[in-house]
């Protein structure tokens, strides 16, 4: 169960997703949590990114600022390298 003091900022379709985004948001220095909406661990029926509602109007401009693609939130999520450059 969610604190009612906090409001949905994103709803992401994993928690890895969901997890980059609140790492963003932290750097920020947004508080924000992830919630899974899976009755069990294990199965995905996405996470919600949330944070506090006085803190809602700036996470907002933040991610609508920063839309980084499903491929780069998974390569953050994974902490997988560019591919090398050559020398």
């Amino acid at each position: 169960m969610r604190d009612s003091r906090l409001v949905l900022v994103r709803l992401c379709p994993d928690y890895i997703a969901a997890d980059v985004l609140v790492g963003l948001l932290r750097s920020e220095s947004i508080p924000a949590v992830a919630h899974n909406l899976a009755p069990v661990p294990g199965l995905e029926q996405g996470t919600e990114v949330l944070v506090p509602r006085a803190y809602l109007p700036r996470a907002q401009w933040l991610l609508e600022q920063q839309q980084p693609s499903e491929s780069e939130l998974a390569e953050l999520a994974l902490q997988t390298s560019p591919e090398p450059l050559e020398r």
